[in-house]
């Protein structure tokens, strides 16, 4: 691309960012999902954020495989809200590999450990969700009244912890995946139902990894109606991943073989496993982005996803990735949540001046520019 080009798209850039009105209420601050000892004021203060998300997953501290003591994502998380910061915290309840307890006393024993969590989280909370993603982190057949008859009763529990408490945080109960597909509307609705008719829940989260940005309108759709006028709509996580995800086969760039060195023969799958446990340069990062049209027809999407939240009047707050992870074999069935984050700290190699992690393309820059 030329630099009269490159100039061009980013102007164009500037002043859709420059068109949008960052609406009361309707903030995005950055995920950190379970890393929260990855929390990094440093970092946060370079993003201008004021929201930080995270989750923590219950059975590993009720298991002791973690002590909410010592845990280092806990200390984290108190040292930001400390400094200032305000907080979301959904509370993971992974049923992947088991089934939910069926009776009330079996749920009443299995959520015995839940006021010990609250106890350590509360205080660092400025929203706490009751769930994480429900409907993924359980097994397909127990997603009716088993997991209904579970969630509703840890959202109980919580409420009554809540209530022995001088200060009081929002309770929302979430998060619901996909709600553009008419199964996982189906699998949620007496969840929502649930939500809608409970007087303390303050809302519902969503989780919003998508393709199409018409996917955002859709899930809105079906969810305004079905909450009540009073409550509201967080998005704790959200993403261009299936997107990215079909084009993992694509080519790399040509710039990449001409400027850099790269075989010509590779797709980005493998370009992306490669620069994971090879880091490099920033500018390199940049032209394989800039350069590939499914990345670069889509920069804008920290812009134009904000301005379908804004322009729903129940939506509270997003978060959007803070850092990548690492993916071990990556190849072309990997999700690709490593293109995603605000900072590229897995492809790309430190500041080589200040040591500092790198920002990604073009994302850094419009989530900065949307915050308050």
């Amino acid at each position: 691309m030329s630099v009269k080009n490159q100039n061009r798209r980013l102007l164009a850039t500037l002043a859709l960012l420059c068109s949008i009105t960052v609406a009361d209420g309707a903030e995005i601050g950055v995920n950190f999902n379970g890393m929260l000892a990855r929390i990094d004021q440093g970092d946060l203060a370079r993003a201008k954020t004021t929201w930080i998300r995270g989750f923590v997953d219950y059975y590993q501290f009720r298991s002791g495989a973690k002590n909410v003591a010592t845990d280092p994502g806990l200390e984290a998380l108190s040292q930001a809200h400390q400094a200032g910061y305000k907080t979301i915290i959904n509370i993971k309840f992974d049923f992947t590999s088991k089934n939910f307890p069926t009776t009330a006393a079996q749920i009443d024993t299995e959520l015995n450990y839940l006021d010990t969590l609250l106890a350590a989280l509360y205080a660092d909370c400025d929203i706490i969700v009751i769930g994480n993603e429900p409907f993924i982190e359980s097994i397909s057949s127990q997603r009716g009244a088993p997991l209904f008859n579970f969630y509703t009763a840890a959202a109980e529990r919580t409420k009554t912890y809540k209530d022995g408490q001088s200060r009081k945080i929002p309770l929302y109960i979430g998060a619901f995946n996909r709600l553009w597909e008419a199964g996982r509307q189906t699998e949620a609705t007496p969840l929502l139902q649930y939500a809608e008719a409970t007087p303390w829940l303050a809302g519902v989260d969503l989780h919003i990894h998508h393709s199409a940005n018409a996917e955002i309108d859709n899930v809105f759709a079906f969810v305004n109606p079905r909450i009540r006028g009073d409550q509201k709509i967080l998005v704790t996580e959200y993403s261009l991943m299936h997107h990215w995800k079909a084009h993992l086969n694509d080519p790399i760039p040509a710039q990449l073989a001409a400027q850099y060195g790269r075989p010509a023969q590779w797709k980005v799958w493998e370009y992306i496993n490669y620069v994971q446990d090879d880091p490099v340069t920033r500018p390199e990062w940049v032209a394989f982005l800039q350069n590939s049209p499914w990345f670069e027809n889509r920069k804008d999407y920290i812009a134009n996803s904000y301005a379908k939240f804004a322009a729903n009047a129940k939506f509270n707050i997003g978060a959007y990735a803070m850092y990548q992870g690492y993916f071990p074999g990556f190849n072309a069935s990997t999700d690709p949540w490593i293109l995603n984050p605000l900072f590229v700290n897995q492809t790309v190699v430190p500041n080589p001046s200040t040591g500092l992690n790198q920002t990604n393309y073009s994302y850094f820059d419009a989530f900065r520019a949307l915050q308050p």
